[in-house]
């Protein structure tokens, strides 16, 4: 609504969102264009009209689009007539009237102009004339005989009586009906049949014309009735468009010219093209006409009177031969008429234009209001109807299910739906929300996640609830849980009415089409009705397939006698009725079919049809498809079969319609049209007239639509119907339909349009006599649209109809150049449109790059949606891993870097955590640490269960997140196989085997096996293997010897307890599940588990210790753990008939076998040893393949806080089709193709031991879950094929960073962690971690990092300082008792240490140098023992001194006399002392209180202090004396001992000097905690930044740029402006930030753990394209530091400690990214998932599992 000049909005808007409005009573929004008609004569202004057309005409859409954003549309419906042949039409007049009355309500501006030259021109011959009305004029004719009406009878000749109008009229025959020749195709036969034309229109227009004149002497007609003959066309024109509209000096101007001299060249026959010239038969002279000149005087002063002198112009020119008025002669003439013709128009569109058009205040707004407008427009079309009935009864009942309405196509469903909305406030009392959406009717109501966030925007704004819209969740998950609490939310007072039409429309995002996201049961105040066609569509087939269409509602097509009260309704709305004759035939087509769009498209052939016509049933087609094909061939006849079929396929080819502006730009962009209609013309402007395409809608009439689409007003077909037939007609041939997209998607991306360089005004083009093409004439295409300084506008149209029309023609190169890979196109479509737009478009061509871009998008939309500025930095950051491999994301992260600068001046040196593509689907947290998992439902569900608790949690798979929680009992969990049963098994407190319900957790009943057996005094009871049918439990329970004890499960009764012999380690039912297995000592048993016999005992000769069996029950597989043997059973019917042995020693040396696994397809065994992984094969009975531990893993391995590990397999299984093995060691997931033993990846999970592992028979994920984490990580090994490294994280908030001189490494300490990481500064990657035994307190490196002196917490003697040699990777020294200061150097090898002996308060610090050359390392230590150290030491810059801030004494007040010592470096350590006495002479100081470094002077050194001393010694007191303790700053020259600069007082008396306060390089000025900038050499504030809310951090890039972080926000605001321009999303709580040395780049250590890295270019001073050049993660090679690329797994065998190895990362997103590149798929059928259904045909899936 407008968001200006109407009081009564905010209440109109109000009733409008919650539907509490009648649509009748809404208004209609404005067009938006400014649509103007120009009149004229037409021939004598054709060069005016082509000056106008190709000067002042672009100029104005240009200037409408900038600065208004609407388009500009000129109705000149007389240019081109001369080759379109509307000049034999006689319907023409009536539509130039009829177009007339469409500018006046459509144009948001002006709407008439009028070009008046000295001619009057003729008048328009009547096209229909009612009955009573023609009688007259005949019958005067008839009486009054005479020269002037001898040619009466040609009246009866050409008009025929027509009763099927409502009220008689006759009409005109069509010429070509009275005058054969028009039809022959020879020209000189038509020509002659046009002369003929002409001379009767002449004479019928003088027969009309005397006949007017006479009717009205004699009173029969009124001077109105009389004008329709008598004025010519030009002024009734004018008439029309000035004096029946209200303001005309406003919306109307007029133009005058004047030949001066053309009176004297009335004998030339061009003369006449100019005035009104007429042959005088007695002066046998040519003279002008002086009744038409009298007549042209009266319209011009009319005319000039309603206008007014402000919007009249007139022009006086000379007649040039040859063209009278000449392009090149009257140039002048000329561009002073276009320019006063663009200055008239743009004044009226200023003064009108602000005024008429929407600007709504909100997206809701403008969403809501297209719907209820839609709703509006289809209400008209409604018939009373029993599903009417029906769905009112559904409204007005207590129904708690939603109600799915669905039909054929064209049976009334949206209809329906529309009435219902509409009269919503009568059908229900009190207070009724109505929320309508049609779905795909506009951009924001094609995705079901847009849908819902706009449905969830407008409850909330209409009911009031409390929470800010903008707030909604923006996770389509969390938005689907939101949307279902506010249905479960509605006040009980008032009703919720949701309704969505065409459901079937709905694009397939986040499986929208399974339907999933409809609640099933509602309350009692809200009902839902979805409408949806039915057939073959995936929403209709899933909702019938899940029978939800419980009291589903059919609308069939209407009676026979409705659908002819329908044809009467229809034709009466155009004043027209039938004949009983007619009526009768179209009463036998309604027997056929009754559909209501069937009668509607009836009623449009009805409507030509005359009481003289005859008609007959077999002449009316029988379909809908039928009859509009019959009313497309009769549109190609009348209008051109190319130019229809080309109009058509661009309509249905731009999906959403096209404006007047756009159909003609692309139709005289399209050749063979602009062929097919000039016919061999070639006029001066290329363009195709404006007429053709008017026309042609003008006769399609109500079947279009008008509606908004992307700030542009288009025109569409009513029903989708019309669209399914054009595209089966005429775009069936893939050829014609890749031609009518391409040219589309050139339109749209201005491509057709010459380069600035070579474009040349038409207004030169022209005058220098020179065809105009129409690509000179069509409007550019720039992303944004902004006149001068005014708002920028998104060209919203640009960003829908590129990308399908790309795809549709198949040009997926420039797709993703254009679109998929480019910056600038994705940053402005998110901010015009929305992210979701973004996806559809990726969805048009899912290639790897694409699904990567696309991934990391919907990684980042919370961001994105949050601040959409962080774009750049969110796609770089997510797709750095492909920056070296994959050349159109390297194009695109290029792009982010560089054009993003603008939004975000920080651009990411790491990739982030979460890498899209990752084989890592997701991670689930559970409530505590879990200790069983079980899949069930299909695999769908994952059930994980704590031992310690009776809660089980239920994970949906499919979705991602945590359905419910089912209370139990505390124990083991187990589940049956059909899942119907829990059994948990409680042998600790109650030693009970319970039985529970799976759906609701409902007790069953328990089994006491203690009950059943004798237990001995101190005998132990331990509860062994349990293992389940769907009805029977068979448990081991071991005492000194162990009991097979089997039980019913639902009856809750033992069936037997067998004592067996020995103990029991093995118990197993058979895959029928009749059997069961189990060893007693070295002798395996077989019982049957329904008669209780004991079948069979054998002797294995060990005791086993895994057992497993083929599925089809003939062969058992044993081993145990004490030697590489596997036996072989074979049985029958329970038996062992045969028993031996496969010795696979050599295949696994040295090892023990763990465990055993059947294949899905029942052919192989999977062996598990501790370092070996062994493939059987059943038939062949010997080893098919077999894998070891890979070579680059560590025996043991030591883990941040923990000991060190043994690393083995920890679990193996077959992948899902039997063609893969999947074995876990340590953090890794290996993946073995068995077909080629080939490794094909290895997956790494995040920090730990994988302790269990799920695959799913049923989908391609798998399922890990770590020792001791509560995360599980869900996987999709079919992405997981190559290995991509990515970023490491601790495990404790970074705390400290330290830089290598050159930049390509940094060290990393953890809080309260005893490791140090070091990571690549290139990529990211951790390549080294060390862990120690303690804590790490400090540390410091060298300036290339080939050294680490770390100070550890003491817990052993003599180990609290740990020194590392980095390039040999150990530990060369151990030393120390205490904990202290390292030091690292700027320039020099060596580092500096600053300790105690012990940690005590009396014992004094001493100063260590550890100097490093050539591979030696040489100790000092200084003799100077300093009693306390206040503050970490720190090295001047180049290292020239040592600066240590110490005390001589310490009291109660804290301590004494802080002394400042300055240690030479250069000098043998030499010292310096200074303390406050050492100022005296220049300054009275009381307290040192902080010493920092200037880093552009070696000998220099910041220093703040705290005084009482009230004189300012550079005369400068800004505090007006205020008196008390007050801040001093001072620079000292350590080396000379004198004071450089004092500032006194420093800060203002409120501000506190602590750490928050931050300086420039140069100690000129510093920034305090509010950001106020403090100039230090003035001694006064100069300005604030604006503060982000907490302390800046950092200054950087050369003092000019301020650095601050606030929980997960890096943030950068320049100095000399104040403007922010970063503001980064870092996705991990920051905790510290580090500069590098090039003042540009930033490492951010984070609280998780993780370290992340920015570069801060500033785009308006510096060289970004040369900075970008110098990172190294851009850099297309690998670069090596210190000779490494990769984890350090190498372990270390001798030092000065314990050996030392890599452990893991610690990421707790996704894990490594893993693409699809090299293998070769294999043979798999492809998902049978309904997510696959909308998928298109250039979609690719790789099923490896």
């Amino acid at each position: 609504m407008p968001t200006s000049g109407d009081k009564e909005s905010a209440g109109l808007i109000g009733k409008i969102i919650s539907g509490q409005i009648r649509p009748e009573d809404i208004p209609e929004v404005p067009p938006r264009v400014v649509r103007v008609f120009l009149s004229s004569v037409g021939e004598d202004t054709v060069t005016e009209r082509n000056v106008i057309l190709c000067h002042a005409n672009t100029k104005l859409r240009e200037y409408c689009r900038h600065k208004y954003g609407i388009e500009f549309e000129l109705v000149d419906l007389d240019w081109g007539s001369e080759f379109t042949e509307t000049l034999i039409d006689h319907n023409v007049p009536d539509f130039k009237l009829r177009e007339i009355q469409r500018c006046q309500k459509l144009s948001a501006g002006p709407n008439f102009i009028a070009f008046i030259g000295q001619k009057y021109g003729v008048g328009r011959l009547q096209s229909s004339i009612p009955a009573t009305e023609f009688d007259k004029l005949r019958m005067v004719l008839h009486n009054h005989k005479s020269r002037d009406t001898r040619k009466a009878p040609l009246l009866d000749q050409w008009y025929i009586r027509d009763d099927n109008s409502l009220h008689p009229i006759c009409v005109l025959r069509d010429a070509k009906d009275v005058i054969p020749e028009l039809q022959e195709n020879d020209p000189a036969v038509k020509a002659e049949g046009k002369e003929k034309w002409y001379e009767m229109e002449t004479d019928m227009r003088k027969l009309f014309q005397k006949a007017a004149e006479l009717s009205y002497l004699e009173g029969l007609i009124d001077l109105e009735t009389k004008n329709k003959y008598c004025l010519s066309m030009a002024d009734t024109q004018l008439v029309h468009g000035t004096e029946e509209i209200q303001d005309p000096q406003n919306k109307c101007v007029l133009f005058l010219r004047n030949i001066v001299d053309l009176k004297n060249y009335i004998a030339d026959t061009k003369a006449a093209t100019f005035a009104d010239i007429f042959f005088n038969d007695k002066t046998e002279l040519h003279e002008i006409d002086q009744d038409k000149a009298h007549f042209l005087q009266n319209m011009t002063t009319r005319a000039h009177k309603i206008i007014g002198d402000e919007n009249t112009s007139s022009f006086e020119v000379l007649w040039r031969y040859d063209d009278v008025i000449s392009p090149e002669l009257h140039q002048d003439y000329l561009n002073k008429l276009s320019n006063k013709f663009i200055d008239s128009v743009k004044n009226l569109i200023d003064q009108s234009v602000p005024s008429s058009i929407v600007e709504y205040k909100s997206e809701l707004q403008e969403e809501v209001l297209s719907h209820w407008l839609r709703c509006k427009s289809m209400i008209g079309d409604f018939t009373a109807r029993a599903e009417y009935d029906r769905m009112v009864n559904y409204i007005q009942s207590s129904e708690c299910h939603p109600l799915l309405v669905y039909g054929v196509t064209g049976a009334g469903k949206s209809v329906l739906t529309s009435k219902i909305a509409a009269e919503m406030q009568d059908l229900i009392p009190g207070y009724t929300l109505t929320v309508l959406r049609y779905v795909g009717y506009t951009s924001r109501c094609a995705d079901i996640r847009q849908i819902l966030s706009s449905v969830c925007s407008q409850i909330l704004t209409a009911l009031q609830f409390q929470g800010d819209v903008t707030q909604l969740p923006h996770d389509f998950k969390e938005l689907l849980k939101y949307f279902h609490w506010l249905l479960q939310n509605v006040p009980p007072q008032v009703t919720l009415v949701l309704l969505f039409d065409a459901m079937d429309l709905i694009r397939p995002d986040y499986n929208a089409h399974l339907m999933a996201w409809l609640p099933n049961l509602l309350g009692d105040n809200v009902k839902i009705i979805v409408t949806l066609e039915s057939g073959d569509n995936p929403v209709y087939q899933r909702l019938f397939k899940d029978k939800r269409n419980n009291g589903a509602l059919e609308v069939k097509p209407v009676q026979v006698t409705v659908a002819a009260d329908l044809l009467d309704f229809g034709l009466s709305r155009y004043g027209r009725r039938l004949t009983d004759l007619q009526k009768a035939a179209f009463f036998d087509a309604f027997q056929k079919c009754s559909l209501p769009l069937y009668v509607n498209l009836c009623a449009e052939k009805a409507k030509y049809l005359r009481s003289c016509d005859n008609l007959t049933s077999q002449e009316i087609p029988t379909n809908c498809r039928d009859i509009i094909n019959y009313m497309f061939s009769r549109l190609e006849e009348r209008h051109g079969q190319i130019f229809f079929a080309r109009a058509m396929a661009y309509l249905v080819a731009s999906h959403t319609g096209l404006s007047d502006c756009e159909m003609n730009d692309l139709l005289s962009l399209d050749s063979p049209v602009m062929e097919s209609v000039l016919k061999g013309a070639n006029p001066k402007v290329r363009i195709m007239p404006i007429q053709k395409w008017l026309r042609l809608k003008d006769d399609i009439g109500n079947l279009f639509i008008q509606r908004e689409a992307d700030n542009v007003t288009v025109y569409n077909w009513k029903h989708e119907e019309f669209n399914r037939v054009i595209r089966e007609r005429y775009m069936k041939d893939p050829s014609v339909s890749k031609q009518i997209h391409s040219l589309l998607a050139d339109y749209f991306l201005g491509a057709m349009i010459p380069k600035r360089n070579d474009r040349i005004s038409p207004f030169t083009f022209f005058c220098q006599g020179h065809d105009i093409p129409a690509c000179h004439l069509v409007d550019n295409q720039p992303l944004t649209f902004q006149f001068e300084d005014g708002p920028q506008r998104f060209n919203k149209r640009k960003y829908d109809q590129v990308p399908r029309n790309l795809y549709s023609a198949e040009r997926l190169d420039e797709l993703n150049v254009r679109v998929l890979f480019n910056y600038e196109w994705l940053y402005n479509k998110i901010k015009a449109l929305s992210l979701q737009h973004i996806m559809a478009d990726f969805a048009l061509n899912p290639s790897l790059e694409a699904s990567l871009v696309e991934e990391a998008l919907r990684v980042a939309e919370h961001v994105i949606e949050k601040d959409i500025d962080n774009m750049a930095a969110e796609i770089s950051g997510h797709l750095l891993p492909y920056y070296r491999s994959l050349p159109n994301i390297r194009a695109l992260v290029h792009q982010c870097d560089s054009a993003g600068l603008r939004e975000c001046a920080l651009v990411p040196n790491f990739p982030y955590l979460q890498v899209p593509g990752s084989s890592l689907q997701y991670s689930l947290t559970t409530p505590s640490l879990m200790d069983y998992f079980r899949l069930v439902n299909e695999d769908r569900t994952l059930l994980t269960k704590q031992m310690d608790s009776s809660y089980i949690h239920v994970y949906d798979l499919i979705v991602g997140e945590k359905k419910s929680s089912i209370f139990a009992s505390n124990g083991a969990l187990y589940i049956t196989p059909n899942g119907r049963y829990f059994i948990i098994v409680d042998h600790v407190t109650e030693k009970t085997v319970k039985i529970h319900n799976s759906d609701t957790g409902a007790y069953i009943g328990q089994l006491i096996v203690l009950n059943h057996i004798d237990l001995k005094p101190k005998e132990k009871y331990r509860l062994g293997r349990v293992c389940l049918t769907n009805d029977r439990i068979c448990a081991i329970v071991t005492t000194d010897v162990s009991y097979l004890c089997i039980a019913n499960i639902e009856t809750c009764q033992f069936l037997q307890i067998v004592g067996l012999d020995g103990r029991c380690e093995v118990c197993e039912i058979s895959s029928n599940g009749q059997y069961v297995f189990c060893n007693s000592n070295e002798f395996l048993l077989v019982y049957d588990l329904y008669t209780l016999e004991h079948l069979s005992t054998f002797s294995i000769g060990y005791k086993p210790s895994s057992i497993t069996f083929s599925r089809d029950g003939f062969r058992g597989y044993l081993c145990n753990n004490k030697e590489p043997k596997l036996m072989i059973l074979h049985l029958n019917k329970g038996n062992v008939e045969m028993a031996y042995k496969s010795i696979l020693e050599s295949n696994m040396p040295e090892d023990t076998i763990c465990n055993l696994k059947m294949s899905p397809n029942d052919d192989l065994v999977l062996v598990r040893g501790q370092v070996h992984l062994v493939v059987y094969s059943r038939f062949s009975e010997k080893v098919a393949v077999s894998f070891q531990k890979p070579s680059d893993v560590p025996e043991n391995f030591k883990l941040p806080k923990s000991s060190y590990t043994d690393l083995k397999f920890t679990n193996a299984e077959f992948s899902r089709d039997g063609k893969f093995v999947i074995g876990t060691l340590f953090r890794n997931i290996y993946l073995w193709q068995l077909s080629t033993g080939n490794l094909m990846t290895t997956v790494q999970a995040p920090v730990g031991i994988i302790k269990e592992l799920l695959v799913s028979r049923k989908r391609s994920q798998i399922i890990t879950h770590m020792t001791g984490a509560k995360d599980l990580q869900v996987w999709n090994i079919d992405d997981a094929v190559n290995q991509m490294n990515m970023r490491d994280k601790l495990g404790t908030a970074i705390q400290d960073i330290k830089v290598t001189k050159s930049g390509e490494a940094a060290f990393v300490r953890c809080a309260d962690g005893d490791e140090i990481g070091v990571i690549d500064m290139g990529s990211g990657s951790m390549i080294d971690l060390l862990c120690h035994e303690s804590n790490v307190r400090d540390f410091a490196i060298t300036p290339t990092g080939s050294f680490l002196l770390a100070s550890l917490e003491p817990k052993r003697k003599d180990m609290a300082i740990r020194l590392w040699n980095m390039l040999e990777r150990r530990v060369i020294r151990e030393f120390g008792n205490a904990p202290g200061y390292c030091i690292s150097p700027h320039e020099n090898s060596y580092i500096l240490f600053v300790s105690q002996k012990e940690m005590s308060l009396e014992s004094p610090y001493f100063i260590t140098m550890f100097k490093f050359s050539e591979g030696n390392v040489n100790e000092f230590t200084h003799p100077l023992a300093l009693r306390y150290v206040l503050e970490k030491p720190f090295l001047t810059n180049n290292d020239k001194y040592l600066v240590v801030l110490t005390a001589q004494d310490h009291n109660n007040a804290g301590y004494d006399t802080p002394t400042i010592c300055a240690f030479a470096m250069d000098d043998d350590m030499k010292v310096s002392y200074f303390t406050p006495e050492s100022f005296k002479g220049t300054i009275l100081i009381d307290t040192i209180l902080d010493l920092k470094p200037c880093s552009e002077n070696p000998y220099t050194v910041a220093l703040m202090y705290q005084s009482r001393d009230l004189v300012d010694v550079n005369d400068n007191n800004p505090f007006n004396g205020i008196g008390g303790m007050r801040y001093g700053f001072l620079i000292l020259d350590v080396c000379s001992g004198s004071v450089i600069n004092i500032c006194f007082p420093f800060l203002a008396p409120s501000v506190r000097l602590d750490k928050n306060l931050i300086f420039s390089t140069d100690y000129s000025f510093c920034l305090d905690a509010q950001s106020n900038i403090f100039d230090i050499r003035e001694g006064c504030y100069t300005g604030q930044l604006p503060s982000p809310g907490t302390p800046p951090k950092l200054i950087a890039l050369r003092n000019s740029v301020a650095v601050y972080f606030k929980n997960d926000i890096i943030s950068a605001i320049r100095i000399t402006d104040g403007r922010v321009i970063a503001r980064c999303n870092v996705h991990a709580n920051i905790n510290t930030l580090k500069l590098c040395r090039d003042d540009r780049t930033i490492v951010v250590g984070c609280e998780d753990g993780s370290i992340a890295s920015y570069v801060l270019i500033d785009p308006t001073t510096d060289d970004a394209d040369n900075v970008l050049l110098q990172m190294g993660s851009r850099n297309e090679e690998l670069v090596e530091f210190n000779g490494r690329t990769s984890r350090a797994w190498d372990k270390v065998e001798n030092g000065g400690s314990a050996p030392q190895s890599r452990p893991t990362s610690a990421v707790s997103g996704p894990g490594d990214k893993l693409i699809l590149k090299r293998v070769k798929p294999a043979p798999a059928i492809r998902p049978s998932s309904d997510t696959f259904m909308y998928v298109n045909a250039r979609s690719q899936t790789c099923s490896q599992m």
